[in-house]
């Protein structure tokens, strides 16, 4: 007697024999997609190539034999090596042959190396050190030697290069161990000094300055004009010299006044005629009475008659207080400053100066002028 067959729902029959037919057809359909991609590759259309991989993102970019790397490397695409570094595609992806991408750019050449080898090696360095079947690594195919050929050895480079480094800085450090020692050594032989107390060092900057200051006022000292004077004169007589010429100059001022009152009755046209003074400006009216005005040597001068200005300013410098009284000798050419600057003296001797001789005269009382500006600025 037969036992009849389990009987299975129509429906769950049906979903059993679509489930393997609908994931054989997937697979299929991305393994066209990816030959594709590759026929895409090989033809050089690449923006068709990245475009289909965005549309489908799960295609596998190293699929294929040999791997489009692999072909890339082979045919010399540089354009294509790039775009499949761009998208993901691992240079350390094995053909049937073991062979890496870097295996295939190592046989072409040392023309490869540049365009393709190193791309690779940038992106993939662990690479290298990958064997194929035939126990060659990309380095043994470039011929670099055994460095690349594993693991242990690099860690024994390092290892020996870290041995190095520390001999190397032992040997220094042993070096300068011996220095210093020598160093203190020598110091042992010599007297432990104190350390200077505040009190000391300020003293010892207070005399340091003093001397530095004494210095200066020597070096200034030469390079003065020498006195015209003997250096024993007081300073009474320099005061009394100062209080003869002022007394000149007065004189001197009376006896004009005499001479413009005697030509007033001589000419009685020219007193109609005559403006008004304003100020110590106005000229002095020309008359008979014009051979007694100032000529150049009838003006004070420092030194008789005039001359050198340098000359004038050393003998005004001279008739001051002695170098020693700074500040007596700063306001004593203070003074002389305003009694000679060229302003004042036009402003105070212009009317009593012969017209013609007026150019000259303020010549020289601007280069006397500027002679004790110089010697000022020197005591500052």
């Amino acid at each position: 007697m037969s036992n009849p067959s389990p009987q299975v729902p129509e429906g769950e029959a049906s979903t059993s024999v679509c489930r393997p037919k609908s994931s054989m057809a997937s697979t299929s359909r991305r393994q066209r997609r990816e030959r594709r991609f590759r026929r895409y590759l090989s033809a050089g259309r690449l923006v068709r190539a990245q475009a289909l991989l965005q549309r489908h993102p799960g295609l596998d970019v190293d699929a294929g034999q040999p791997p489009p790397l692999h072909r890339a490397c082979a045919r010399h695409d540089a354009p294509a090596l790039c775009l499949l570094l761009r998208l993901g595609a691992d240079p350390a992806h094995q053909d049937r042959h073991g062979d890496t991408a870097l295996h295939a750019a190592a046989r072409q050449g040392p023309d490869a190396y540049t365009d393709f080898f190193l791309p690779l090696l940038s992106r993939c360095p662990s690479a290298m050190g990958i064997k194929n079947k035939d126990g060659e690594t990309p380095g043994q195919i470039l011929g670099w030697g055994p460095p690349w050929d594993s693991a242990e050895e690099e860690e024994e480079d390092e290892a020996s290069k870290e041995r190095e480094w520390s001999q190397k800085l032992q040997g220094e450090l042993e070096d300068e161990w011996q220095e210093v020692i020598g160093r203190f050594e020598d110091d042992a032989s010599h007297e432990t000094q104190e350390p200077e107390s505040f009190s000391a060092w300020s003293d010892r900057m207070a005399r340091e300055h003093a001397q530095k200051r004494q210095q200066q006022r020597e070096a200034e000292g030469a390079c003065r004009p020498p006195r015209a004077e003997g250096s024993g004169q007081s300073w009474r007589q320099q005061q009394e010299e100062q209080r003869l010429f002022q007394e000149r100059a007065r004189a001197k001022e009376e006896e004009l006044r005499e001479s413009r009152a005697r030509r007033a009755p001589e000419a009685p046209g020219d007193r109609v005629l005559e403006p008004a003074r304003a100020g110590p400006r106005a000229e002095h009216p020309r008359g008979a009475g014009r051979g007694r005005l100032w000529r150049f040597g009838d003006v004070p001068w420092p030194c008789p008659g005039g001359g050198d200005p340098e000359a004038m300013a050393a003998a005004l410098v001279a008739r001051g207080p002695p170098l020693e009284e700074q500040g007596a000798l700063r306001r004593y050419l203070r003074v002389q400053q305003v009694r000679w600057h060229p302003d004042r003296f036009l402003q105070r001797f212009r009317s009593q100066i012969e017209t013609w001789e007026l150019g000259r005269v303020m010549g020289a009382v601007t280069a006397l002028s500027q002679a004790l500006n110089r010697h000022a600025e020197a005591l500052k």
